[in-house]
């Protein structure tokens, strides 16, 4: 179950960021994570930046669903 501080955790955030500051931050770290999982030929790494990626868009749908972003 994501909370509030499990989610800022996740996209390494504090609790004063803005909705831009999310937004912008889980852009930041989507672009990262699919670049890596992307260029690497590593199937352990691979797989374990795929799972960060739906832990981010798990964040995502989180903060909207409470209307944040």
């Amino acid at each position: 179950m994501i909370t509030d501080e499990s989610a800022l955790s996740i996209l390494q955030l504090d609790r004063s960021a803005s909705a831009e500051d999310i937004i912008a931050r889980y852009e930041t770290l989507k672009f990262q994570y699919k670049k890596i999982k992307d260029e690497t030929g590593d199937l352990k790494t691979r797989l374990a930046y795929q799972l960060k990626q739906i832990e981010l868009d798990d964040v995502y749908i989180y903060f909207r669903r409470k209307q944040v972003i």
